[in-house]
C-alpha cells in the first residue's frame, strides 16, 4: 500500500513551450494563481473531504493516489449507505478530482463513477431533507409586529427586558427583512458591512455583495432594498462605524437560529432557516408574476433548478390547465 498526504497537493509545476522547467518565481505565481482558482471555504471542504478519502483508502488497502475509478465508486457508495446527503457526495466526488487533476488525472470522470452517483442520486431522492418553509410577505409582517416583544428563555428561567427585547427586535426586523429583499444567503449576511449599503435620496438602497457561492471570481452584485428594509436597517445603524458588521452576527448558524426563533414567537408553523427569506421572496416574486429566468437572477442562483423547485405550485397556479379554468 503506498502512502499518500492527506492535504490538498499543490499544482504541478507547469512546462514551458521549450520543455524546460520554468523558474521559480513563475512556478510560485502560476501556482497561486491556481489555488485561488477556489474560495478558501471550498478548499477547506476539500481538504476536509480528501482527507476521509485517503483514510478510508488506506483502511481498505486501497492506493488513493492515483486512486482507481472502481475504488471511487465503492467509496461514494459506502459514504451513502452512511447516511450522506446529495451535496456531501458531490464535494467528496469534487475533493477527490482536485486532488487528482493537479496530477494531471481524474478517475471521478469514468463513465462508472458517474453511473453510480447517478443511482445514488436516484436512492437519496426521497429521503433529503425537506425544503426549508419560505418567509412570504404575510410572514414578515407578523414577525414585525412580534419582534419586539420580550421572550422567555430555555426552561423559562430568565425574561427579556423591554429595552432587550426592542434592541433585538430592531435587528431582526432588519435582518429578515434585509435578507428577503436582497435574497441574501447566510454567509452573505454574515459579512454585510455598513459600507456595502446605500442609501438613496427616494428611500430606497442598494447592498453591494462582495463575494458569493456562485460568484467566486468576486465580481460582486448590487441588490435592490425596499424603503422598509432601508428604515429597518437605519433603525440599527446607531454610531456604528462602516467597517463593522451590519448585524453583529458571526456565523450563518447565528442567522439561522434568529430567523427561525423569530418566525416561532410570530406563530409561524413551518421549517424555518436562514434559506426561509430566499425562498420566501423567490415565492413572491413568481406569485407576481416574475419568470422564473427573472428570479434567478435576483437571487444569483446558478441555474433556474432551484427557484423553480421552490416554486413549483405557485406555477401550477398560472399553468395552462389554471389558465383554462380560469377562462371559464
Amino acid at each position: 500500500m503506498t502512502n499518500t498526504p492527506k492535504k490538498p497537493l499543490p499544482a504541478l509545476q507547469p512546462v514551458d513551450d521549450t520543455g524546460g522547467v520554468l523558474k521559480p518565481e513563475h512556478v510560485d505565481s502560476v501556482v497561486a494563481a491556481a489555488t485561488e482558482s477556489h474560495a478558501p471555504k471550498t478548499l477547506r471542504s476539500y481538504r476536509t473531504a480528501w482527507n476521509q478519502f485517503v483514510g478510508w483508502c488506506e483502511e481498505q488497502g486501497y492506493e488513493s493516489l492515483p486512486a482507481a475509478p472502481e475504488t471511487v465508486a465503492a467509496y461514494l457508495a459506502h459514504r451513502a449507505d452512511a447516511g450522506l446527503s446529495r451535496s456531501a457526495l458531490s464535494i467528496d466526488r469534487a475533493a477527490v478530482r482536485y486532488n487528482h487533476e493537479v496530477a494531471g488525472l481524474d478517475p471521478t470522470g469514468s463513465a462508472g463513477v458517474k453511473r453510480v452517483m447517478r443511482g445514488l442520486r436516484r436512492r437519496a431522492a426521497g429521503t433529503e431533507q425537506k425544503q426549508a418553509t419560505g418567509i412570504r410577505a404575510n410572514d414578515l409582517g407578523a414577525i414585525r409586529a412580534t419582534a419586539m416583544h420580550p421572550r422567555t428563555g430555555p426552561q423559562g428561567l430568565r425574561r427579556e427586558s423591554a429595552e432587550t427585547a426592542a434592541k433585538r427586535g430592531r435587528v431582526d426586523i432588519a435582518l429578515i427583512s434585509t435578507m428577503r429583499d436582497a435574497l441574501l444567503r447566510r454567509s452573505e449576511a454574515v459579512a454585510l458591512r455598513w459600507s456595502d449599503i446605500e442609501f438613496r435620496d427616494d428611500g430606497t438602497g442598494r447592498l453591494t455583495i462582495r463575494h458569493s457561492k456562485t460568484d467566486q471570481e468576486g465580481e460582486g452584485a448590487v441588490q435592490f432594498i425596499s424603503k422598509d428594509s432601508a428604515t429597518a436597517l437605519k433603525a440599527i445603524r446607531g454610531d456604528a462605524e462602516d467597517d463593522e458588521r451590519v448585524f453583529g452576527l458571526r456565523s450563518g448558524r447565528a442567522v439561522s437560529q434568529r430567523i427561525a426563533a423569530a418566525a416561532r414567537a410570530a406563530g409561524l408553523k413551518g421549517r424555518f432557516s436562514a434559506h426561509a427569506c430566499r425562498v420566501g421572496m423567490a415565492l413572491d416574486l413568481v406569485a407576481a408574476g416574475a419568470s422564473v429566468s427573472a428570479v434567478q437572477v435576483a437571487g444569483r442562483w446558478a441555474s433556474a433548478r432551484m427557484p423553480a423547485t421552490y416554486a413549483r405550485a405557485e406555477l401550477a397556479g398560472q399553468g395552462a390547465v389554471a389558465q383554462f379554468y380560469a377562462a371559464k
